[in-house]
């Protein structure tokens, strides 16, 4: 407690419901990402990519999806994030941002669905 009666404290983790958490995580973020090369785009809300990589994800709350050329770029995004959070990989990517994906690279078409979404409704 300081002398004028109040008190700081240093936040180390993630506080949900405080209105300014979102805004604190994506700063540290951006923090962490731009040491390894990532940025976020300054047009498009949630793309990033890296200046020198063919690399480019999407960012929704804690899911990333990923466009990347390459295993070699593929292994530094997934080590850079492993370096700071709990990462799973999804090298399918059949699952995103709660929703299922079908790829059919053949003919350049994705089936996007929400199998479980209806029977939450209910």
């Amino acid at each position: 407690i300081a002398s004028e009666g109040w008190v700081y404290i240093e936040i180390r983790k993630g506080m949900y419901g405080l209105p300014q958490a979102g805004k604190i995580a994506n700063d540290l973020l951006r923090e962490r990402l731009d040491r390894h090369g990532y940025y976020p785009s300054k047009i498009t809300p949630a793309l990033w990519h890296h200046r020198t990589r063919p690399t480019k994800f999407t960012l929704i709350v804690d899911d990333f999806g990923a466009k990347v050329i390459g295993k070699q770029n593929a292994n530094h995004l997934i080590a850079t994030l492993r370096k700071y959070y709990e990462v799973s990989v999804d090298k399918q990517g059949e699952l995103y941002a709660g929703m299922t994906l079908k790829w059919d690279y053949d003919n350049k078409e994705v089936e996007v669905g929400m199998p479980t979404y209806i029977s939450k409704t209910r």
